[in-house]
């Protein structure tokens, strides 16, 4: 696994159960996907540009396991830091479960 040396500190300042943006997600974070389960790390985030809906309105999230979300900006989601050591209940990784979860990426900018 990948060091986010540049993280580390302020990631073990915030609570273990991090609200954020899709926009405003970061390298390192494990996120709360649906039915409470955690995702691989986050390796990348990339906001979409040439979007079809148009610029800053999609952010594309790559995990380090190679797959890779698409939400739209905004979606409120819940991250863990890849490395947190304070206990998390399922109970509380359920209730951070996100409402609207993302779809797999898929090649919108190729073709007709």
């Amino acid at each position: 696994m990948a060091r986010y040396y540049r993280d580390e500190r302020a990631a073990k300042r915030q609570p273990a159960l991090l609200p954020v943006r899709s926009q405003e997600v970061d390298e390192g974070y494990r996120l709360v996907g649906p039915g409470g389960t955690l995702t691989p790390v986050v390796a990348h985030v990339q906001w979409l540009d040439h979007h079809r809906a148009g610029p800053d309105t999609h952010v594309m999230i790559s995990f380090e396991d190679g797959t890779k979300i698409e939400f739209p900006f905004d979606a409120l989601l819940a991250a863990v830091w890849h490395d947190e050591q304070r206990a998390i209940s399922e109970p509380e990784l359920g209730t951070a479960a996100p409402a609207i979860w993302g779809k797999a990426e898929e090649s919108w900018g190729e073709g007709p």
